[in-house]
């Protein structure tokens, strides 16, 4: 066990420093076994796993490695019951054309979350504003974020809360903020994409050792050293989301109270949550302004990123008697603004040797593993929720649910097997069949594979025992956790399939006979249809949410994220709008305006309904889809702005609402980014408002730009942007080229080979040259198709690009039904074209950290 000097030095005994290195010990222990069980929830400054040592002393950290963590202000014990209060001076350093700026948050001293009660800070010359705000004690920790007031309001970034600790502090007490605004530009990066995925890995048991310990904020103390007459206590808290698994980042600086420049003295931080990191040092007077700067360390303690420039801590501005100094701001990474490549791809085209004639949640750990070797770090897929017979993904029957197609028969007879030790070589002879029987299908057969899933699941249920499977006590408890839906869920399925039999609007839940309000009678264990209709839905749903879980897991610790898709809208036929009719508004339609009108069958939102509690659904919602997914498309962003809405009794239809877009794209995009901590990205195509880029851009929400359909200038697309060469609701790159010479031949004398007569084919170094503006692209994020990524190699390209088509909207003919003509296995093994892909990546710098 590496011991720290400085640990050992600072005890009174031999018998008290075992005794602390024994508390030591048990809380790394703890810390680990938090890390491996993986229960890292998203908002980590609550919910992280912790350790300090008790009582209001120094928390001690040793960890392996050639880091160590010592004399963190961290205490066990935080007072709620203080009395008193602070005075908390903010300054904020921000240029305002016209309005002023607020301080809001849900404490009383920041307004109760009302801008217009909140604290105005007052300007002070040029471009500093501050004010001075008595905060209670009792108050712990209070959270605010800066609002500019104006014609047009303007929000911080929300995805990272700034927060004040004013516990442990005396009454009286003074506290210097000196704050810098937060952009949304770079708090796209505290999303659980990057901190879970991309840059946490996982956040494996290894890395973890010697990164930042994390620690709720308040139990970050004052107190716990005396400050002298001629010192000031300064916490600094430093936003840095880029950082590498397994490295930390520290501060250091030329005074005594900051190392003096000495790697081995720098000041540890602790992780806050979301990207933000905190430590506190005492630095004398005379050493003001204090010159410092953060840098990043690895594993061994050797440093990997410092910023470029010293920064200078001054006290101008600080009322007489503060002892007390907050600097809070953002890592200024020396390197360009990170961007990431992913790929495109829906579960169903999946091809693998393990697939039942459609992909499977399984499938896509080969498709990480494929990720990997070509240096993509995203997965994009379609909606995975069931939709039943009909094959289009955007046509759920509910909002929760998994579609049962997408489950693996064979993986859940080695589930028994291996929990449970029952013989199931029956049951996995049948599934090896099927995948013998349905893998060859060049095309999905839809009817076919959900029959053949049907039939192998009810005979490995007959096989295992409904008494059996509820003596697994995981799926009792994932049950109990998902009561909620699933029970609304199952009894939604029973009743479905009893109105197919007698009711010919059964396509329309709300002419049934039975309500939601009876699913408690319908799934109760004394109903008759519990063993043969009830059990089997929620048998089906477990498995189907342990093998997406898997896969998820399974990116995760290679680095790379999964990003799902978000439909615009719900079936009539579903259990959210029988459970929840009155979040919808069933006497209309959405759509879209034109010659013909375009009416997609599905109900609006109500959203004023919605906002009464809060937008509970969408919370619900979306924190179910979290478990599974780092990052999600909106289908349809602009209808969080407006709707086209047409009476279901006839009629044309009408924008609602037709004024105050902005408003009601803040109000409604607020409420479902707070709901989790994905990154969004919002599909705006088509006619676009002119308040929805604004919106997008302010909440830290990505647009998406498809090459063909705008300038295509990669390099200039702003960075909150996905940058895609094609998407699935048209041709790809290849097929285009084909059906619009026309369109082609301008394109590729913009952008590829300007006097140059144009190729027809078009020959792989011009999808190679495609690819390359992505990789290139000054935008966040590239997400380009599977078929355009593996078009760049001849060899490897489909005989006909027409076969290459997933969805061609305004038709039902041959869509939903595209498959991989390669294995995944297969293009793993083609170690040429992923050295080829890697190099590509690696020389447009993306996913490079620092």
């Amino acid at each position: 066990f590496p011991l720290c000097p400085a640990v050992v030095g600072k005890q009174g005994s031999a018998g008290g420093f075992v005794m602390k290195l024994k508390l030591v010990c048990l809380a790394v222990a703890a810390a680990q076994l938090c890390a491996v069980d993986g229960a890292v929830a998203s908002n980590m400054a609550f919910h992280a796993p912790r350790l300090s040592l008790k009582g209001p002393m120094l928390a001690s950290r040793l960890r392996g490695g050639g880091v160590s963590f010592d004399n963190l202000p961290v205490t066990e014990t935080v007072d709620h019951k203080a009395s008193g209060t602070v005075s908390v001076k903010i300054s904020l350093n921000y240029k305002v054309d016209g309005g002023v700026i607020v301080a809001v948050g849900p404490s009383n001293a920041f307004g109760n979350g009302d801008i217009h009660r909140a604290p105005k800070l007052q300007q002070k010359g040029g471009e500093r504003w501050e004010v001075t705000v008595k905060v209670p004690i009792s108050d712990g920790v209070v959270k605010y974020q800066y609002v500019v007031l104006s014609k047009v309001h303007r929000y911080e970034a929300r995805i990272a809360e700034r927060s004040i600790c004013v516990a442990g502090l005396s009454d009286g007490a003074k506290i210097d903020v000196q704050d810098a605004f937060r952009s949304p530009r770079l708090a796209v990066l505290a999303t659980s994409c990057f901190q879970r995925a991309i840059f946490g890995k996982g956040r494996q048991e290894q890395a973890v050792k010697t990164e930042n310990p994390s620690y709720p904020y308040e139990k970050i103390t004052w107190a716990h050293d005396p400050i002298g007459d001629d010192e000031l206590a300064v916490r600094f808290v430093v936003f840095a989301p880029r950082r590498e698994a397994g490295h930390s980042v520290w501060v250091t600086g030329k005074s005594s109270g900051l190392g003096a420049w000495d790697d081995s003295k720098r000041v540890p931080l602790v992780n806050i949550g979301n990207g933000l990191y905190a430590g506190q040092a005492k630095i004398p007077k005379k050493d003001f302004p204090a010159e410092y700067k953060y840098v990043f360390v690895d594993a061994d303690g050797k440093e990997v990123c410092k910023e470029k420039d010293n920064r200078k801590l001054s006290l101008d501005g600080a009322d007489p008697g503060t002892k007390y100094v907050v600097k809070d701001e953002a890592f200024n990474y020396p390197t360009s603004a990170f961007k990431t490549f992913g790929m495109a791809i829906p579960v169903s085209g999946i091809k693998t040797s393990d697939s039942t004639g459609i992909g499977e949640f399984l499938d896509l750990k080969k498709v990480v593993d494929w990720c990997s070797k070509t240096g993509m770090q995203l997965i994009q897929i379609l909606p995975i929720n069931d939709s039943g017979e009909d094959p289009s993904p955007y046509s759920a029957s509910s909002s929760f649910a998994l579609h049962p197609s997408y489950i693996r028969p064979l993986a859940i007879c080695e589930y028994y097997e291996k929990k449970f030790g029952l013989d199931m070589a029956g049951p996995s002879g049948w599934a090896r069949s099927l995948v013998d029987k349905l893998n060859g299908n060049w095309k999905i057969d839809h009817p076919r594979v959900l029959d053949e899933k049907r039939k192998i699941i009810e005979g490995i249920l007959n096989h295992v025992g409904v008494e059996k499977v509820f003596e697994d006590q995981d799926f009792k408890d994932w049950v109990a956790k998902n009561e909620g839906w699933l029970r609304n869920y199952a009894a939604f399925k029973v009743q479905l399939n009893k109105e197919k039999s007698f009711n010919n609007k059964w396509y329309d839940c709300t002419t049934w006979n039975k309500r939601a309000s009876e699913a408690g009678a319908l799934t109760s264990p004394t109903s008759p249809d519990y063993n043969t209709a009830v059990v089997p839905v929620y048998f089906v749903q477990y498995h189907l949410h342990t093998q997406l879980l898997e896969a998820s897991k399974y990116a995760e610790a290679h680095g790379v994220a999964l990003k799902g898709d978000l439909p615009i809208g719900v079936t009539r036929c579903s259990s959210d709008v029988w459970a929840e009719p009155n979040l919808f508004k069933l006497d209309r339609n959405a759509g879209a305006p034109g010659n013909p009108e375009q009416n997609w069958g599905f109900p609006p939102y109500n959203w004023d309904q919605m906002h009464r509690d809060g937008c509970s659904w969408w919370r619900r919602r979306l924190a179910h889809m979290e478990q599974y997914f780092h990052a999600y498309r909106i289908d349809h962003v602009l209808g969080f702005f407006r709707m086209w809405e047409i009476p279901v009794n006839g009629g044309g239809g009408q924008y609602v609402p037709n004024g105050g877009l902005r408003e009601q794209g803040l109000r409604n995009l607020r409420a479902i980014q707070t709901a989790s901590n994905m990154l969004i990205c919002g599909e705006d195509l088509g006619n676009v408002p002119p308040e929805v880029g604004p919106v997008l851009v302010e909440l830290g929400i990505c647009g998406l730009k498809i090459q063909r359909w705008c300038e295509g200038k990669t390099w200039e697309y702003p960075y909150l942007n996905v940058a895609a060469s094609s998407c699935h609701d048209c041709s790809p790159c290849r097929l285009w080229w084909n059906e619009n010479w026309g369109e082609a031949e301008s394109f590729f004398g913009r952008l590829v080979a300007q006097g140059q007569p144009c190729p027809g084919g078009p020959p792989d170094w011009v999808s190679q040259k495609i690819i390359k503006m992505h990789a290139d692209t000054s935008a966040l994020v590239s997400i380009c198709p599977v078929q355009d990524i593996i078009d760049q190699w001849g060899s490897l390209r489909s005989q006909n690009p027409k076969s290459d088509l997933i969805n061609k909207p305004g038709s039902t003919d041959g869509c939903w039904i595209w498959r991989m003509h390669k294995r995944i296995e297969d293009l793993c093994k083609e170690d040429k074209f992923s050295e080829f892909m890697r190099n590509v990546l690696r020389g447009s710098n993306c996913g490079k950290v620092y």
